[in-house]
């Protein structure tokens, strides 16, 4: 399913403390840096291949100035690829921009196994466990990080995509569900609700805690200041390959309530309704917009128009295998509507 062929062990002069082995389901990427922030960055958002793994490509990351001449990114990171070899060098004098470019490319080629696969993404959270997948599908402001969190913190579910749900034909008619490797934006309002709650930050991104929890909990929960997590914090594996055939799916298209509205319980949705809604939450924008996903590794994708036409065709499929949908209006608590579901499926 997501499994290049992989080329011969790259060549690398720095020594096996300075490696770290990117797992990506079948995929491997090894990241040789004497900086250890890209190391750890790294590691954080990626599972860690078994020793002596064979990498597809390899990313030498070196915390020096950019050579002269040398292609930058818009961060000021200079990169070379070699694709006859797969091998990409990087520079900067920079350690946060060297790792940052360099969990990049790493999640540039976990997106070219996926468009082999013929993948699709949807914006939606999701969460998991032995018998069940839950899909949170909203544009922002639905919900969608709030409710699995809650549902990760609050019933023990396992956290599957934040924003960025991967969907891949498994070749037998049905998908298989993993995430693309993203920070997990908390907004304020979320933020302040469960700090306790919550692990230390992976990126605190200036959030005062104590300013927070002065302002009006309306103003709170309108405002988009976040600080970001990342799966590894929850002490979650993540990305994951989860086969969705014999798990029960759930697709639930959440909103909050107005102040003067009353929470009701789910409103359910026919598969050709959920499949349209499904439709409209195809990441074309992930295709088009530059600053979301910077290419520089020679991989080619398919045209947005493409991309969205199989992404209606995956998700219209993934509402086949939720029977349909669900509207879910709430105001943060997943609670109700995994009862309901529960009790649906005896």
């Amino acid at each position: 399913m997501i499994d290049p062929k992989p080329s011969a062990a790259p060549s690398w002069t720095c020594d096996d403390d300075a490696i770290v082995l990117a797992r990506l389901g079948d995929v491997t990427v090894a990241v040789c840096s004497p900086v250890a922030l890209v190391r750890e960055t790294v590691a954080e958002f990626y599972p860690s291949a078994a020793a002596g793994a064979v990498p597809q490509w390899t990313v030498t990351a070196l915390g020096e100035p950019v050579p002269t001449g040398m292609r930058r990114t818009s961060f000021g990171v200079g990169v070379q690829v070699d694709a006859a070899t797969r091998e990409v060098m990087l520079w900067s004098a920079s350690a946060f921009d060297l790792a940052v470019t360099a969990r990049k490319v790493v999640r540039e080629v976990f997106l070219a196994a996926c468009e082999q696969a013929g993948y699709t993404m949807v914006h939606a959270s999701a969460v998991y466990t032995d018998e069940q997948v839950v899909v949170f599908a909203a544009d922002k402001r639905g919900g969608k990080t709030t409710l699995a969190l809650r549902a990760v913190l609050d019933r023990g579910w396992r956290w599957l995509s934040n924003d960025h749900l991967i969907l891949l034909p498994d070749g037998h008619g049905g998908l298989t569900a993993t995430s693309l490797p993203t920070p997990i934006p908390v907004k304020a309002g979320t933020l302040v609700d469960l700090w306790d709650r919550l692990p230390a930050p992976w990126d605190a991104n200036g959030f005062d805690i104590q300013a927070w929890r002065q302002v009006p909990v309306s103003r709170r929960h309108a405002a988009d200041d976040a600080a970001y997590f990342t799966f590894a914090r929850f002490g979650q594996p993540n990305p994951v390959l989860v086969p969705l055939a014999s798990l029960r799916i759930s697709v639930v298209f959440p909103r909050y309530a107005g102040s003067d509205e009353t929470v009701a319980a789910p409103t359910v949705l026919d598969v050709p309704a959920a499949a349209a809604e499904l439709a409209g939450h195809v990441r074309t924008d992930w295709l088009a917009n530059d600053r979301l996903h910077q290419r520089h590794l020679p991989f080619e994708h398919r045209d947005p128009g493409v991309f969205a036409a199989d992404g209606a065709r995956l998700t219209r499929r993934l509402a086949e295998l939720g029977d349909g949908g669900c509207r879910y209006v709430h105001r943060g608590n997943p609670g109700p509507l995994l009862d309901a579901l529960a009790k649906a499926s005896r």
